[in-house]
């Protein structure tokens, strides 16, 4: 696990400029992903790619959305919790994981792909997987900047350093 940064470690931001095209992703997925699958998909994406501003982030989200502490950490972990996730929500997360670790075009196989299709249908398969990508980027830029999760706001101790569940 990688240590953490000073504010001072920050690196320099990306311009407003490029940075308008990403808030457009953002306002495209938060207007057609549902805020559920959202939280799973960034909570999950965040975690596999060690983003700590980014989960620490979406761990306050989805806790003032009414989360548990234990389903937050399930999300980040989900393949260890399936019994406490609908087939649906198991779908996008596997859908998440695969698009995340993507090695190759074999990486997001067609059963993979379908399953989500079949519970949100193909269009929502492409909103999903926009969310994904977003999410992707965001902790590409976050970590690449160093962003600092102790500068966010209304985080509590558990959304910078969360149990776990047994």
């Amino acid at each position: 696990m990688s240590t953490p940064r000073s504010r001072n470690d920050q690196r320099k931001q990306v311009s407003a400029g490029a940075m308008t095209s990403m808030l457009a992703l953002e306002a495209y997925t938060r207007a057609r992903v549902s805020r559920d699958d959202s939280h799973l998909i960034r909570l999950r994406v965040s975690a596999v790619n060690g983003c700590r501003y980014c989960a620490a982030m979406h761990r306050r989200d989805a806790r003032k959305d009414g989360w548990s502490a234990d389903r937050i950490a399930a999300a980040e972990d989900w393949a260890s919790h399936t019994d406490e996730f609908a087939a649906d929500e198991q779908a996008v997360l596997r859908f998440a994981d695969a698009v995340t670790r993507i090695d190759g075009e074999e990486s997001v196989p067609d059963e993979v792909w379908n399953e989500v299709a079949r519970y949100r249908g193909e269009s929502g398969a492409g909103q999903v997987l926009m969310d994904v990508v977003t999410i992707n980027a965001w902790n590409r830029i976050a970590i690449a900047t160093r962003k600092d999760p102790g500068s966010l706001r209304g985080l509590i101790p558990s959304d910078l350093e969360p149990t776990r569940p047994r």
